[in-house]
């Protein structure tokens, strides 16, 4: 069971702690989904008929568009 609280309040907590750590959560999927997508493109561009500039510039766009973005 809950804990009695007569003052009906909330438990202290450290929001700025919390805060921190969940733009570094979103930070860590962000890029690590873009990693995951020029690496997708560089296995795709050793050995499939993926060109390496596409490869290249598509990278370049995908970090870019984070980058501004989020």
């Amino acid at each position: 069971m809950a804990a009695h609280n007569p003052d009906n309040q909330p438990p202290a907590m450290d929001y700025a702690e919390h805060e921190k750590t969940f733009s570094l959560f979103a930070d860590l999927i962000k890029w690590g989904t873009a990693l995951s997508l020029i690496l997708l493109l560089l296995v795709g561009s050793i050995w499939g008929p993926l060109p390496w500039i596409f490869t290249l510039v598509v990278s370049a766009l995908i970090v870019g568009v984070i980058a501004k973005f989020f």
